[in-house]
């Protein structure tokens, strides 16, 4: 097995341990107080690590900009979600981003989709679909709200995957150098909403909630993973998309174990249908 599909499997693990660390974090502050600290906590941790983070083009910088804006509105509509969705369904139908992925990296990217890969992708569809069916509580607006906004989440990062890989591939930038601009980026972004939206926060409350802190080593340790796969020549952005999907067990099993979540079995089998899916897809 290349070890760059061992970095994008261990990058899933951590990424589905992330969002009942999401939850918890959400539980004791407001949504664009731990955006900011998760995000300026993260930049603080990669400078060490980065060197020579001006030596980038225009081109570069403007992509790795859109990768920013991407991801910051894609966390805010996917924090919003995890906060009010049961942390299970929203893994469940966070997989819907392999869609769009696998779409991009044919069409701009240029990667081949056999047939196999359409039909896997068919059954992914299925799966989504069939976990939407299974309503969570009484107010089905209220549910179609959230599931819209992990929709648009999905389609938001899947850009940002799409852009790592065509910029990681260039070898214009370094991994350390794109994660220190990716931070710094995302948490002025999150710093200018919070000051034209003037949001009360309550920054020391903030310091003070471990899970951000969590969560903050969680996206570093995962995305240098991830930005080390990207800048591997044999990488694929269709199959490190498939792959990264394997974290949808572990969120619904932390579903179960901390929230005690309802349903489980049932988003279980969509689950499984979806990796299905996505294990003939990669075939």
């Amino acid at each position: 097995m290349e070890l760059w599909i061992i970095f994008v499997v261990l990058y899933g693990i951590l990424k589905g341990l992330r969002e009942p660390v999401k939850k918890k974090a959400l539980s004791k502050d407001s949504l664009l107080g731990v955006l900011f600290l998760y995000t300026f906590v993260g930049f603080l941790m990669v400078i060490p690590t980065a060197k020579d983070v001006f030596n980038l083009s225009l081109e570069t910088f403007i992509l790795v900009f859109i990768k920013s804006f991407s991801v910051f509105l894609a966390w805010i509509l996917s924090f919003l979600s995890v906060k009010k969705m049961p942390v299970s369904l929203f893994g469940v139908i966070d997989l819907s981003r392999v869609i769009f992925s696998t779409l991009l990296g044919v069409f701009f990217l240029k990667e081949t989709l056999s047939f196999n890969g359409f039909i896997g992708l068919c059954i992914v569809l299925i799966g989504i679909y069939l976990v939407n069916r299974k309503k969570e509580t009484g107010n089905s607006e209220f549910e179609k709200k959230y599931v819209f906004f992990t929709l648009v989440s999905c389609a938001l990062n899947a850009v940002s995957g799409t852009l790592d890989k065509y910029i990681m591939s260039k070898n214009v930038i370094s991994s350390e150098n794109l994660q220190f601009w990716f931070m710094l980026l995302m948490s002025l972004m999150y710093l200018a909403y919070i000051l034209i939206k003037r949001e009360k926060i309550n920054l020391k409350s903030c310091i003070k909630n471990p899970y951000i802190y969590m969560l903050t080593i969680m996206l570093i340790v995962a995305d240098k993973m991830l930005f080390i796969a990207n800048a591997d020549p044999n990488s694929k952005v269709t199959i490190m998309t498939l792959l990264k999907q394997s974290s949808v067990f572990v969120t619904i099993i932390s579903g179960k174990l901390i929230y005690k979540e309802k349903h489980i079995l049932y988003k279980s089998l969509c689950a499984l249908i979806i990796f299905v899916g996505i294990v003939l897809a990669i075939l």
